[in-house]
C-alpha cells in the first residue's frame, strides 16, 4: 500500500522514538483490517535496511504470523535469517539471541504469542531492568500488528499505536490508483469521484481497490453507476462493518472484465487466509478447474495464466510476492480473502459452501458442523497440516442416514453436493496410519480430488463410483498400485501422479507403480503428469497418441524407445535419466513436432550424453536441470536457434556434477534468466567462452534479468569471462570453494544493485583482487554468512523479510521443481 500524507509519517516518527527509548521494549500497532498496519511495519523494516538509521540492532527479524500461526515453520525462518543450521530449534534460537541486540517485527497477530515458548525469542526487557550491578545490557524490542486492542494488552505492550482511517490524505491516495487525468477532465466527473472517494470512509485498502476499479471510467454515467453501487452501505458502520466493507470492495470484483477473471479471483480463496500461493500451482489449478481451457499446449495455458494474474494485480485484488531464489508467489490481503469467501457464500447466506483451512483448530470447527450443514458444502480445502490425519479419518468414518443421523451406511451421502476435495500436504507423524481411501461413496458429485503429499498408501476400488471426476492428483504419495477400476472414470481429464516414493530406513525410495495401463484407456484424458515418478509403456503411449486428445504429458524417460516417441507427444515436464547409449541429445527430439511449444521443465540426470544440441527455440522452457552428466562436454546452439532467439522464457538453470563441461556461454544473453546455479563442475576454467564475448560487445545485454548467481565447488574456475559484464538486477550472490577465482566480473555500476544476500567463503573473499574497491565495500554491506575452514562465522547484520531468499542448503544446492 502506498504511503501518503502526514498520518503515517507521524506514526513512523512515534515508532522511531520508541526504538531509542530504553523504557519501551514492546510496541503494539493495532487497527481494523486494511487500514495500513502492515504498511507501517514494512516502512519501519525498510527504514532499517540501509543500516544508517539502525539504532544499535545486530538483527532485525521480520515475520508474518497470521491467524493460524505455524510456529515450527516460523522458527525455521528465524534460524535461516540468523544463519543457524536448518535443524536448529527454539532453544538454539534462544541461546543465540540472549546476548544479542535485536528487533523483532511480527505482523498480523490474532492472539497472544509466547515469545520464548512459541518462537525461542528472549523476552524484550526494558533496558532499565535488564542491567544489574552495572553489567552488560541488551537492546531487545518487539513491534507487532494486530486487529484487536485486547491482543496489545495480552502481549503486555508498553506502548500502543492505533492506526486510524485517513481523512485529509484520502483524496490524494484515491487519485493515485484512479485515473487522475480523467478526473481532471471534467468538473462533473471530479465531483462524482470525490463522492465515490468519500464512500470509502478513509480506509486505505478500500481507497486503493475502489480507486483502481474506477481507473477506466471515462463518462459521468459510469461514475454515477459506481456511486449508486456504493451508496447503500458505509464502511464505518459499526454493526455489520465487515459486510459493509465487503459490499464496497465487491465493486472492484464486479468490474472485472469477465466471468472467467472473477472465477479466477475466487479460486485464490481456496488457499487459507495469509497463504502465499505459488504462481505455478495457482495457474495449474485454474487449468484443471476449466478456467483456462482453450489451449493447444501448456506453454499457451501458462501464458494465459500469467496474463490473468497481471489483470487481478492491476485491479488491486491480488498482491505479488516475488523472491529471487524461489518461485514467484501471490497472495490475497486478509480482508480481500474474507471478501472472496463472502462472495462465494452468496453474501453470507451459505457460510459452509466452501470450507477452507489447515490447522487443528480448523479441523475442530470442521468436525462440529451439524449434519444438515453438509448439504450446502461444495468445496473442502485443507492444506499443510503437519500434525495428524484427523481430517481423512473424519471423512472416512462419517455419513448420514435418511433421518439425518450419523451412520456408516452410504445410502444417504453425508456430502451430497461436494464437488472439490483438496487435502494437500497434510502429513502425520505415525506413518502406520497410512490408509487406502474408501470414502468415495459419500461424495457422489465429486469432480476434483487432490490428495497430494498425504502419505496415503492406496486407493480403493470404490473410486469407480466417482463417475463425474475430472481431476485426480495423488502426487507425492506412497501408492504403489492403481486399481483397474480407475479406467471407469470416463470423465477424467487431468491425472497427476508425480514425485511418487516410499520411505525405507529414513530414505525416500522411488516406487515402481503397477496398474498404469488403465490410464491409456481413459477416453477424455487431456493432461497426464508422471514427472519424477515413472512412464507408461510404449504401447500405452501409442494408444494415447492415436487418440489425439492429450494436450500435455509429463513423465520419466529411461529408454531410447520412449525418447523417440516424444516427437509425437505434447511434452510438458520431462525427466531423462539413465540413458547411456546416445552421444548427442537434440532438444527438438523432446518436444511435440519439434517446435518446443509446450515443454516447460527439463531435468537430465545420470545420462551419457556428450553433447546437448539446442536446435529449436524451446519457447516455453522455464526450468533446466543438468545433473550427474559426467560425459557432457558442450552445450551448443544451431545457427537457426540463435537467430530465432532460443530459450525466451528460461528462468532457472541448475548445473551440477557435469565434470567434463567446459563453459556455459549460451546463458550469457538469456532474456528471462533469474537463477544460475552451478556446482561441482571441475572442468570449467572460464564460465563464458572468450569467443562469445564478441557478441557481448556488439550491444546484446548480458544477464539482463539475473537475480541469483551461485557457484560452488568449482576447483579450476579462474574467471567468469575475459571482460567485465553487466548484471543490472543481481541481488543474491553465493560463492564457495572456488580457490582459483581471483576477480569478479562486475562493472562499477554493480554498486547501484540492492543486494539481499552475499555469501562468499572467507578465504576466497580475502584473496579476491579489486580494481574498484567501492565494489568490495558495497558487497561487504550485504554479507549474511561467511564460511571459513568448514565453520560458520556470524557478522553483525540487519536481517529482514527480504532476506528469506537464501539458499536452503549451501553445501549442496539442488533444484526443487
Amino acid at each position: 500500500m502506498t504511503l501518503v500524507g502526514n498520518t503515517i509519517k507521524l506514526n513512523l516518527e512515534k515508532v522511531r522514538g520508541y526504538l531509542v527509548d530504553d523504557d519501551v521494549s514492546m510496541v503494539g500497532i493495532w487497527g481494523m483490517g486494511g487500514v495500513g498496519k502492515t504498511t507501517l511495519l514494512n516502512e519501519i523494516n525498510n527504514s532499517l535496511l540501509g543500516g544508517n538509521t539502525n539504532p544499535g540492532f545486530n538483527y532485525v527479524i521480520s515475520l508474518v504470523v497470521s491467524k493460524e500461526p505455524q510456529f515450527e515453520k516460523l522458527q525455521n525462518e528465524i534460524s535461516k535469517r540468523l544463519g543457524l543450521p536448518s535443524y536448529s530449534g527454539k532453544s538454539d534460537i534462544f541461546e543465540f539471541l540472549k546476548k544479542k541486540n535485536f528487533l523483532l517485527l511480527l505482523d498480523d497477530i490474532w492472539k497472544r504469542v509466547d515469545l520464548p515458548e512459541d518462537l525461542g525469542i528472549p523476552l524484550p526487557l526494558r533496558q532499565s531492568r535488564n542491567s544489574k550491578n552495572g553489567g552488560q545490557s541488551y537492546k531487545r524490542k518487539v513491534i507487532f500488528t494486530t486487529r484487536d486492542d485486547d491482543v496489545c494488552a495480552r502481549m503486555n505492550a508498553h506502548k500502543k499505536i492505533k492506526v486510524e482511517c485517513i481523512d485529509k490524505e484520502a483524496w490524494h491516495l484515491f487519485k493515485q490508483f484512479a485515473n487522475e487525468e480523467i478526473i481532471n477532465s471534467s468538473v462533473v466527473i471530479e465531483n462524482l469521484a470525490k463522492e465515490v472517494m468519500e464512500k470509502c470512509s478513509g480506509l486505505p485498502l478500500a481507497l486503493k481497490v475502489i480507486g483502481r476499479a474506477t481507473s477506466n471510467m471515462k463518462t459521468p454515467e459510469e461514475w454515477r453507476h459506481m456511486l449508486r453501487s456504493l451508496i447503500k452501505t458505509d464502511v464505518r458502520t459499526v454493526t455489520g462493518m465487515e459486510e459493509s466493507l465487503f459490499h464496497n470492495l465487491k465493486v472492484s470484483y464486479d468490474n472485472l472484465a469477465s466471468d472467467t477473471l472473477r472465477q479466477c479471483f475466487l479460486c485464490c480463496a481456496q488457499w487459507r487466509a495469509g497463504a502465499q500461493i505459488e504462481v505455478f500451482e495457482l495457474i495449474e489449478r485454474w487449468i484443471w478447474c476449466g478456467l483456462i481451457s482453450d489451449f493447444g499446449n501448456m506453454g499457451e495455458a501458462f501464458d494465459e495464466g500469467y496474463s490473468l494474474i497481471a489483470k487481478l494485480h492491476e485491479a488491486c485484488l491480488l498482491e505479488l510476492v516475488v523472491y529471487s531464489l524461489v518461485e514467484d508467489y501471490v497472495k490475497l490481503h486478509d480482508v480481500i480473502h474474507d471478501m472472496a469467501l463472502w462472495i462465494v457464500s452468496e453474501c453470507g447466506k451459505k457460510k459452509n459452501k466452501w470450507i477452507v483451512g489447515g490447522s487443528n483448530d480448523d479441523l475442530r470447527q470442521f468436525s462440529k458442523l451439524e449434519a444438515g450443514n453438509w448439504q450446502e458444502t461444495e468445496l473442502i480445502s485443507f492444506k499443510k497440516n503437519f500434525n495428524d490425519n484427523g481430517l481423512l479419518k473424519f471423512l472416512i468414518d462419517q455419513n448420514i442416514d435418511k433421518k439425518g443421523q450419523v451412520s456408516v451406511a452410504a445410502t444417504s451421502p453425508r456430502y451430497p453436493n461436494l464437488q472439490s476435495l483438496l487435502i494437500e500436504k497434510c502429513y502425520w507423524y505415525d506413518r502406520r496410519s497410512e490408509v487406502g481411501i474408501n470414502f468415495f461413496p459419500h461424495m457422489p458429485s465429486l469432480t476434483h480430488l487432490n490428495l497430494s503429499e498425504t502419505f496415503i498408501a492406496g486407493i480403493s476400488k470404490e473410486i469407480r463410483v466417482l463417475v463425474n471426476l475430472q481431476y485426480l492428483n495423488i502426487s507425492g504419495t506412497s501408492i504403489r498400485s492403481l486399481p483397474p477400476e480407475l479406467e471407469e472414470l470416463k470423465q477424467l481429464k487431468y491425472f497427476f501422479f508425480r514425485f511418487s516414493h516410499f520411505e525405507s530406513e529414513g530414505e525416500l525410495v522411488p516406487i515402481k507403480v503397477d496398474g498404469l495401463s488403465a490410464l491409456s484407456r481413459l477416453p477424455e484424458l487431456q493432461v497426464l503428469d508422471l514427472y519424477k515418478n515413472t512412464c507408461l509403456e510404449a504401447g500405452d503411449l501409442r494408444i494415447l497418441m492415436d487418440r489425439k486428445r492429450i494436450k500435455a504429458i509429463g513423465m520419466d524417460v529411461e529408454s531410447v524407445e520412449i525418447l523417440r516417441l516424444l516427437k509425437d507427444l505434447p511434452t510438458w515436464q520431462i525427466n531423462l535419466k539413465n540413458i547411456h547409449d546416445m552421444p548427442t541429445l537434440q532438444l527438438c527430439d523432446l518436444s511435440y513436432k519439434g517446435d518446443g511449444e509446450g515443454l516447460m521443465t527439463l531435468y537430465i540426470n545420470d545420462c551419457g550424453f556428450e553433447n546437448l544440441l539446442i536446435n529449436d527455440s524451446a519457447v516455453s522452457l522455464k526450468h533446466l536441470d543438468l545433473s550427474f552428466l559426467a560425459k557432457l562436454k558442450q552445450i551448443t546452439r544451431s545457427a537457426e536457434a540463435f537467430r530465432s532467439g532460443c530459450f525466451p522464457k528460461l528462468t532457472d538453470v541448475y548445473i551440477y556434477k557435469c565434470t567434463s563441461l567446459r563453459s556455459l556461454s549460451w546463458v550469457l544473453h538469456l532474456p528471462c534468466l533469474k537463477k544460475l546455479h552451478v556446482g561441482n563442475c571441475s572442468a570449467i576454467e572460464e564460465l563464458i567462452d572468450p569467443r562469445e564475448m564478441q557478441q557481448a560487445s556488439s550491444g546484446l545485454p548480458t544477464f539482463p534479468n539475473l537475480r541469483s548467481l551461485s557457484l560452488w565447488r568449482m576447483p579450476n574456475l579462474v574467471s567468469f569471462s575475459t571482460c567485465l559484464l553487466d548484471f543490472p538486477i543481481l541481488d543474491t550472490l553465493y560463492l564457495d570453494r572456488c580457490p582459483k577465482l581471483k576477480k569478479l566480473p562486475f562493472k562499477s555500476s554493480i554498486v547501484n544493485n540492492k543486494f539481499k544476500d552475499v555469501t562468499i567463503d572467507e578465504d576466497l573473499w580475502e584473496s579476491l583482487e579489486w580494481e574498484d574497491t567501492t565494489i568490495r565495500s558495497h558487497l561487504d554491506k550485504s554479507f549474511t554468512r561467511r564460511a571459513w575452514n568448514g565453520r560458520t562465522q556470524q557478522s553483525d547484520l540487519t536481517l529482514t523479510s527480504s532476506s528469506t531468499a537464501q539458499l536452503s542448503s549451501h553445501a549442496n544446492l539442488r533444484p526443487n521443481h
